[in-house]
């Protein structure tokens, strides 16, 4: 199964002064492109759609065609919600486009999400997991002990989902997740607590046979089929350095290839 990850599209997003919209039209009408050209099974968006909980109409307006335009290319879209969003406003007729394979998870209800589409080697499991914090899982879980660490929080979505792993499985996410002992550079626009204490232990997800994430903004791989796909545009003088893409992922018979 062919898809393409997405992450941190940001619209709506200023930078010093300077409305983006254009870029990002651009931007969308290049992914649009390459969708022609490597026709791929899914597009996966890993959150930080817009970048104000309340986005102007503009955005939401280039927001709305570049759904439609993927949907009239006849690919399966699904996105979540990161820290930048509005989960309840990205969630709203989530229902309703769901009929035309445009799946939006802005909202975690204690139930973790899933998609899943066939190829030739079977079925693949795609699991929504949006921008979560500790307190919204101890109001969920509230039978359950769970402190302020992220890593306890999305550990506790992923034991209650009752993942079968012997199945070919992809989790979509918007977090800070590390590697034991790796500390990221972030850049200027991207949103991280005081210390770290967001970070989330990426081994967490070492059993996915991909985990396409967002909230990073340059692209790279966390651990083996852990990836960044990091934001389509610079969107701060220390992003300037950053090579932008869009990654093609390609998932074979419970091996990936990037």
């Amino acid at each position: 199964m062919k898809f393409l990850h997405l992450s941190d599209l940001h619209i709506g997003k200023s930078v010093n002064g300077f409305p983006m919209l254009e870029e990002q039209r651009h931007i969308f009408a290049q992914a649009i492109g390459h969708i022609q050209t490597e026709k791929p099974d899914a597009v996966l968006i890993a959150g930080d759609i817009y970048d104000r909980t309340v986005p102007s109409v503009e955005a939401v307006r280039l927001f709305d065609d570049f759904l439609t335009r993927l949907a009239k290319e006849g690919v399966t879209v699904l996105l979540i919600s990161g820290n930048h969003d509005s989960p309840e406003r990205l969630n709203y007729a989530s229902r309703l486009l769901a009929e035309r394979n445009l799946y939006l998870c802005g909202v975690f209800d204690g139930k973790l999400q899933s998609v899943t589409l066939s190829d030739g080697y079977g079925e693949v499991n795609f699991w929504l997991l949006p921008f979560v914090k500790p307190s919204t899982i101890r109001s969920i879980f509230c039978d359950t002990e769970i402190d302020d660490s992220y890593t306890d929080a999305v550990s506790m979505v992923l034991k209650t989902a009752a993942i079968d792993y012997t199945a070919r499985n992809v989790l979509l996410s918007h977090q800070y997740y590390t590697a034991a002992g790796v500390t990221h550079v972030l850049s200027e626009s991207e949103i991280n607590p005081v210390g770290g204490l967001g970070a989330v232990d990426s081994g967490l997800l070492s059993l996915f046979d991909y985990a396409a994430l967002g909230h990073l903004h340059g692209a790279h791989d966390v651990d083996r089929n852990v990836r960044y796909a990091g934001s389509p545009l610079k969107y701060s003088f220390s992003e300037c350095r950053q090579e932008k893409s869009a990654t093609l992922v390609v998932l074979k018979k419970k091996a990936t290839s990037v």
